[in-house]
């Protein structure tokens, strides 16, 4: 059974470090329990550098059955601060497309409030419907970061789409809903939900398609997850 290979968050930072630096183009992404089998299920996913674990039920899983991981989300409670800290460290030109325009809008307002000087040389809403001439803007702006917010798979597809057609080495990130969260509140997450550790709830609060995932796919993944480990388990 070829399970994905989930990073620990603690390397989230030399990874992030790493990429930005080198020559080429990279990927990392997030999974969590939505997506885990929708990018387990295609093998061009495997084309995406690194997979961090969005959330702590996956985290906790993958414990059980492999090794112990820590989680790293793109958000304010976990990576997000620091990807725009070293972006600004290393005035990386920044390009980030997702959500609609008024959410992009307001959140990259926020970015920008929040880190001044970050050079954010383009922005573009998420809902894309040419390809090519996304491409051709981004491209004429020559990012060596960019950040996707449009959901899974839609931004995965799009990384492995700009990663085969950029001419210029970067770093392509996917953020999930941070650009929409963000556009909601600065910190998105209540200080007593992130001491808690129940992000989970905030978001099935606050959006109705959080507690739709919830209530179907993850008892789904959970159940599917454990019984194909526990059968890899029991035949090696």
């Amino acid at each position: 059974m070829d399970n994905l290979n989930v990073q620990c968050g603690t390397a989230f930072e030399n990874s992030f470090n790493y990429f930005l630096k080198s020559k080429g183009k990279h990927i990392i992404s997030f999974v969590n329990p939505f997506s885990y089998y929708q990018l387990k299920g295609d093998s061009k996913y495997r084309d995406i550098d690194k997979l961090f674990s969005d959330g702590l039920l996956l985290c906790t899983l993958h414990r059980i059955f492999f090794r112990k991981i820590a989680r790293a989300s793109f958000d304010f409670s976990s990576v997000a601060d620091f990807v725009f800290e070293e972006a600004l460290h290393q005035n990386a030109r920044l390009a980030i497309v997702g959500a609609t325009d008024d959410e992009n809008r307001k959140a990259v307002d926020i970015i920008e409030r929040k880190y001044p000087g970050i050079n954010i040389v383009y922005t573009s809403n998420g809902y894309i419907k040419r390809d090519q001439l996304l491409l051709e803007s981004i491209e004429s702006v020559m990012p060596d970061l960019v950040i996707l917010g449009m959901g899974t798979p839609h931004q995965e597809n799009y990384a492995l789409f700009l990663k085969d057609n950029l001419h210029n080495d970067c770093l392509i990130i996917t953020c999930g809903g941070f650009l929409t969260q963000t556009s909601i509140r600065e910190d998105y997450y209540f200080p007593v939900v992130k001491k808690l550790g129940l992000r989970w709830l905030q978001r099935a609060i606050m959006h109705k398609h959080v507690r739709k995932r919830l209530l179907k796919e993850y008892p789904l993944f959970i159940i599917r997850y454990i019984s194909e480990n526990i059968y890899h388990k029991l035949i090696n």
